[in-house]
């Protein structure tokens, strides 16, 4: 079975909580611009003014104040600049007495309250969430052959199976080719990809066992791990290990021969103003046995109050056979500040080298370390919301290397308008230039949609331009130095149910003599146990 990773499926593991610990689990089901709504399945030993628990990768932090209540929901307000979300997990300890026990102490009676069945409660923290869609692309060019295929993906998220402590998780995408000529063109057309599928175990709150494919959230940068991690939490400090392996540095199919094992500490950090969580690590790689490349790995993020976040990882490669010393091939740092809710800015810097693995290359590790050229890049965004329905958008970017070579800047910029509700619908304007050693690019595009059917029925229509200017092409030269490329488009998405959807698009490109002719379709159907 071939495994390929082009996508990261990131899942965070909720404990099981109970109230017969003496803690009333709960969930947000609605959100105001002032309020939060938290569903329980009941709210004795909750009062006004208690404060509830987020709680996201087993840590709970302080996040909301009740405001009011029924006899299974809460109105909470925000504190502390949490973000929360629908459908996260909230939870409370029992601060006051249950009405029945205070009537007791006081020799009174206590007022009728329906009792909840048991049947009610049977298999409650259970949740199964999916995806299940299929689409077709094809595209008929007039100056070549046609080309069409078929693609299948599945998603699904099990958490606390039966009510639990296994959850389980998985992606998988099945990929049909249907070329015009098999005859003189032979090649495969059958790919089945699975990008993460793997079961957890979590015996308590604080310890979470994982066997199959996955991304730790905690290392995402050390990619997927097909076989065992495992960590444990002790307060705000965590530590786990890692034993699998790694998937085929050219084919990307799961090989016994690629062990990698190693361990991480980290610590997280949460308060009313400040989320933090650091990792630090070592991890070691082998082909055959032999070391193929020993690194430390560090992943950082920060988030105060809300509003400014900052992510930052590096791997330090350890291990040489040629050079000696320490050998820095990856960092990268971002950083997002939301200045007002009118305004947010983000810019990131990266620097990177070809990593070198040596039983794998141990035929060509020389040249590789004598062309051992750092690739950089650096970018900035800034989005504008003057007003509820105007929003625009800027942003620049740059690549480069030591030698001058692959080198290139982008400049994009936006502006969307969305009065879809007063039945303007809504307008966007996108434009960008790219400018690098061999081509130059520039692209206007333009798009309308509209709701047709209010929660039913959407419409689009896009028009884009796009001119290349190629570099190395002289005036005269029998190839082109320009060309100049028309995209026509239309679409629309139907809502045949409240869980399944269908989508086309058509669209017309013109380059030259040529009319290119595309058309996608695809059926989507979510599912999800908590919404019956």
């Amino acid at each position: 079975m071939r495994r390929t990773r082009r996508g990261v499926v990131l899942v965070l593991l909720m404990p099981l909580l109970a109230t017969a610990q003496g803690v009333i689990p709960g969930e947000v089901t609605f959100l105001t611009s002032q309020h939060v709504y938290v569903k329980f399945a009941t709210t004795e030993g909750i009062a006004a003014k208690d404060t509830l628990d987020l709680v996201k990768d087993g840590v709970t932090t302080p996040c909301l104040v009740v405001s009011s209540m029924s006899s299974t929901s809460c109105v909470c307000t925000v504190i502390g600049g949490c973000k929360v979300e629908k459908q996260d997990k909230i939870q409370t300890r029992v601060l006051h007495k249950p009405e029945a026990e205070v009537a007791s102490m006081k020799g009174t009676r206590p007022s009728r309250v329906k009792p909840v069945e048991e049947d009610t409660l049977k298999g409650k923290g259970e949740r199964i969430r999916g995806r299940l869609s299929a689409a077709s692309y094809s595209s008929i060019p007039s100056a070549r052959d046609n080309d069409h295929r078929m693609m299948y993906r599945f998603s699904m998220n099990a958490e606390r199976i039966a009510n639990s402590k296994f959850s389980a998780e998985t992606y998988l995408n099945y990929r049909k080719l249907y070329p015009a000529n098999m005859d003189r063109y032979p090649q495969r057309t059958d790919y089945f990809n699975v990008y993460n599928l793997a079961v957890s175990y979590a015996p308590d709150s604080n310890t979470t066992l994982t066997l199959g494919s996955k991304i730790n959230n905690s290392a995402s940068s050390l990619g997927a791990i097909d076989g065992l991690q495992a960590e444990r939490r002790f307060g705000t400090l965590f530590a786990g290990v890692i034993v699998g392996f790694r998937p085929d540095i050219f084919t990307y199919d799961l090989n016994t021969s690629l062990l990698q094992y190693g361990g991480y500490i980290g610590t997280q950090m949460n308060s009313a103003t400040v989320n933090s969580k650091s990792t630090i690590g070592l991890l070691q790689q082998t082909n055959s046995g032999m070391v193929d490349r020993r690194y430390a790995y560090l992943q950082h993020s920060t988030t105060f109050n809300g509003n400014f976040n900052i992510f930052s990882s590096a791997e330090l490669d350890l291990y040489s056979t040629v050079q000696g010393g320490a050998r820095l091939t990856n960092l990268f740092v971002s950083s997002r500040y939301r200045i007002s809710r009118k305004v947010d800015v983000f810019t990131s810097y990266d620097h990177r080298r070809r990593v070198v693995y040596y039983e794998t290359f141990r035929n060509d590790v020389e040249v590789l370390l004598d062309d051992d050229m750092a690739r950089q890049g650096a970018r900035f965004r800034l989005n504008v919301r003057p007003t509820k329905t105007l929003t625009l958008g800027a942003a620049y970017s740059k690549r480069f290397q030591a030698d001058g070579m692959n080198a290139s800047d982008n400049i994009s910029g936006s502006l969307n308008i969305n009065r879809d509700p007063q039945g303007f619908g809504r307008w966007s304007v996108q434009v960008n230039h790219n400018a690098s050693n061999y081509l130059r690019s520039d692209v206007i595009s333009f798009r309308h949609s509209r709701t047709l059917i209010p929660r039913r029925l959407n419409m689009g229509l896009y028009y884009r331009i796009v001119e290349y200017r190629y570099a190395n092409r002289p005036e005269g030269s029998s190839l082109a130095s320009r060309a100049s490329q028309r995209y026509y488009g239309a679409d629309l998405t139907l809502d045949l149910a409240r869980t399944l959807m269908f989508a086309v698009l058509g669209e017309m490109s013109t380059i030259a003599d040529e009319r290119n002719y595309r058309v996608n379709m695809s059926l989507t159907k979510r599912f999800d146990s908590k919404k019956k």
